[in-house]
């Protein structure tokens, strides 16, 4: 695994803790008085503009639900693994191969009945993009995809 995915793991395992442990629900604040908190000490410069798309993309990810179906590492989930999609092709249930790129991503989150994966059922995802109403949501959209394709390129445990 590269840093850049170690760190963007990381950092979607914090955000999970946080998501679980209930952070930010009304309860009573920090006695810390520090009003500036610590840099962490793997970040030694700014985020670039890119680092930042595929920090937000991991927050929605989490929040929207998106991690239940396609971010488990082993069996069969209900969609495809964001481990071994990006940069790889898959066949769509009309029979064609596509790679699936940024171009690939944005089409399926914006209009997933149009080219859904063989062996996975549109439905589900049909259902999370209605909900989520992405299509009016472009920053989002450009977020989840960054986030994809980082963590997209690894192949899978075996």
């Amino acid at each position: 695994m590269t840093p850049p995915q170690t760190a963007i793991l990381a950092l979607l395992a914090s955000i999970t803790l946080i998501f679980l442990s209930g952070c930010g629900t009304g309860k009573a604040a920090s006695t810390l008085t520090s009003a500036t908190p610590p840099e962490p000490s793997y970040t030694p410069e700014p985020l670039t503009h890119e680092q930042k798309l595929v920090e937000r993309g991991a927050r929605l990810v989490i929040s929207d639900g998106c991690s239940a179906c396609h971010l488990p590492k082993t069996g069969r989930s209900i969609g495809p693994s964001f481990y071994s999609f990006a940069g790889h092709e898959v066949r769509l249930g009309d029979g064609h191969r596509v790679l699936v790129d940024e171009h690939f991503l944005r089409e399926g989150i914006l209009h997933p009945a149009r080219s859904w994966i063989r062996g996975y059922d549109p439905a589900p995802m049909l259902a999370a993009m209605r909900r989520l109403h992405l299509i009016s949501q472009p920053k989002q959209v450009a977020e989840l995809i960054a986030f994809i394709e980082q963590v997209g390129p690894e192949t899978e445990p075996g």
